[in-house]
């Protein structure tokens, strides 16, 4: 009795098909994740930012965010306090219904977005006190390169 050959790409061609799809992101809401996602957006930061501030990776960040995986319990707590909102809320435990607090000192921002008009200032005034002393030196080498022995 002949065997009839199997095409074994044709079994992976059909898995394919009926294979899982991605998971699309978990909106924020009631999980996890979704509270993360939240909050991380709420702060105005991205995936990136919160990884390298939390000291995770991104990729471990976006299995956060969409359900596949937990944080250990001090990972948590740093992501917590990056985002300045209590783990306890994260988690959906008893303080699950309170909402994030993002306290924003206007006046504190205010000084902060002065200071920092100073400093460009500053930087232009040096930058203009830079050239003029590169200039004088090079008139200087100049004057002294042609000067008679």
């Amino acid at each position: 009795m002949a065997k009839t050959p199997v095409n074994k790409n044709s079994n992976k061609k059909s898995s394919k098909k009926s294979g899982k799809k991605k998971r699309a992101p978990v909106p924020a809401g009631p999980t996890l994740g979704g509270r993360l996602q939240m909050a991380r957006e709420m702060r105005g930061l991205s995936s990136a930012q919160l990884a390298r501030r939390a000291g995770i990776l991104a990729k471990t960040l976006a299995n956060w965010e969409s359900d596949r995986s937990e944080p250990r319990a001090n990972k948590l707590q740093m992501v917590a306090g990056v985002l300045n909102v209590p783990p306890m809320w994260l988690l959906g435990g008893a303080a699950a219904r309170l909402e994030p607090e993002f306290d924003v000192d206007l006046e504190e921002t205010a000084d902060l977005a002065s200071k920092v008009d100073r400093l460009i200032k500053l930087h232009e005034r040096m930058s203009t006190l830079l050239f003029e002393v590169q200039s004088e030196i090079s008139r200087l080498q100049t004057e002294i390169e042609e000067a008679p022995l």
